[in-house]
């Protein structure tokens, strides 16, 4: 059974500024199951974990179709940061 999806908080739907920086975050809610993050925390002290991560990547690589490796979580933990890097690798993809 999936987990029902979480809406952002006010504050963090406000925070967006890229169209990756809000699916990041959808996805990080609804895993998590907590719509109240700053776009700088870090998944793991907001509750992420090894488990929690290999589901972002998997929910991440269904929406944008890329493979993207574990490590990206681990090496970019904030919304700015992982959204930042999966908007280089998706243009990097699409120059190749």
């Amino acid at each position: 059974m999936a987990a029902e999806s979480v809406e952002l908080s006010p504050e963090t739907s406000e925070a967006l500024q890229t169209e990756t920086q809000r699916v990041v975050a959808a996805v990080w809610a609804d895993i998590l199951q907590n719509g109240s993050f700053e776009l700088d925390d870090d998944f793991f002290e907001i509750g992420g974990n090894s488990m929690t991560a290999t589901l972002v990547t998997y929910s991440l690589r269904d929406k944008y179709g890329i493979e993207f490796p574990l490590m990206l979580i681990f090496e970019n933990a904030t919304v700015v940061d992982l959204a930042e890097a999966i908007d280089q690798a998706r243009a990097e993809g699409a120059g190749q």
